[in-house]
């Protein structure tokens, strides 16, 4: 168990703080690499090679990387400190699995994100360079599609432990009111924070709407993350308030 008196209460909030920022650079590289203009092509040769690639600038890409390399680290840092609240704050031992489920949820988006996000820009380079060198947009596409598809069983399993494990672990920390919430209503509300409600119900109702607000959807998974330290930070007042951390 942590010594209670070495948690500082000012110090938790400004690492939940670090590791919203990070999620908000996860979404600004979501947008660098998925984000399109006005009336441009949103077709895609396989699963995720997009024509767009051929028409978005370098920098993008490489901005994109950059992004979720800084993102996360400052990921790390909030999500981390979020677990060791909960691990105070969960007194009761049948309820203790799910910290340490949450805990390899975290450590699994540590280790995946920065390679995913460096991946899908990869995958978008080589289709890019290889078009540009040889003119042959599905020999391009067919060489990009075989990395990623290399690739995908171990996005796969990232997606499954950070996305939908986490998803399933928050729900359950809101509905079991270890995250205290003051209504049913507001426990509903927060039912879609977390990486996958909020692109699910929220995302795919803004890729309906016209250009530029369709593009927001890109970066709703990301914000899912961000909002799962929203909780965390709710936690932490209360845990302030009922004297968990003095």
């Amino acid at each position: 168990m942590f010594i209670l008196e070495e948690m500082n209460a000012q110090k938790a909030k400004k690492l939940l703080t670090v590791g919203i920022v990070g999620c908000l650079l996860y979404m600004l590289g979501d947008y660098l690499f998925a984000a399109t203009g006005k009336g441009q092509t949103t077709e895609t040769i396989g699963l995720f090679t997009k024509v767009a690639y051929l028409d978005m600038a370098t920098w993008r890409m490489a901005a994109s990387i950059l992004c979720g390399f800084v993102g996360t680290l400052l990921y790390y840092m909030g999500f981390h400190q979020m677990y060791k609240l909960l691990r105070i704050h969960i007194t009761v031992p049948k309820d203790q699995v799910w910290v340490r489920l949450f805990r390899a949820a975290y450590i699994m988006g540590t280790v995946a994100w920065a390679w995913v996000h460096a991946m899908f820009m990869t995958d978008a380079l080589i289709f890019k360079y290889v078009f540009q060198a040889y003119g042959d947009m599905q020999t391009a596409a067919d060489i990009a599609n075989r990395v990623f598809y290399a690739n995908a069983p171990g996005m796969a399993i990232a997606y499954l432990v950070c996305d939908a494990g986490l998803t399933v672990i928050m729900i359950t920390l809101v509905w079991k009111r270890i995250i205290p919430l003051k209504s049913t209503a507001v426990r509903v509300l927060a039912t879609l924070c977390n990486p996958l409600m909020l692109p699910g119900l929220v995302g795919n109702l803004l890729s309906l709407l016209p250009w530029p607000i369709n593009q927001l959807d890109h970066g709703t998974e990301s914000f899912g993350h961000a909002l799962v330290l929203l909780l965390g930070l709710i936690l932490l007042k209360e845990m302030q308030r009922n004297k968990e951390l003095e």
